[in-house]
């Protein structure tokens, strides 16, 4: 089954950097439980950690910065806007 770009605006994700990690990556899916899912699963594959050694702070740290794509895709496009405001404005 593919994914169309409505559904990707839907999905929701977690930003590992979000959740006290030292890197960039980012784990989407299309409900909480598959983002938590796939979040400790990541952290079991390529940080070694054993998922029944993930603290339940952590478990809410993760759980309190899963947010919905769209969000982020908007506050892309405002910050972007308002760039090439700034930039434009003395030339206006």
């Amino acid at each position: 089954m593919s994914q169309t770009f409505g559904d990707m605006l839907l999905s929701l994700f977690v930003r590992c950097s979000d959740v006290a990690l030292d890197y960039d990556c980012v784990i989407f899916g299309m409900n909480e439980k598959k983002v938590m899912d796939e979040t400790i699963m990541h952290l079991f594959q390529y940080r070694a950690i054993n998922p029944k050694e993930i603290a339940s702070e952590m478990k809410s740290k993760i759980k309190e910065n899963i947010y919905l794509y769209r969000d982020l895709v908007r506050a892309q496009i405002l910050h972007e806007i308002t760039e090439i405001y700034v930039t434009l404005l003395p030339v206006v």
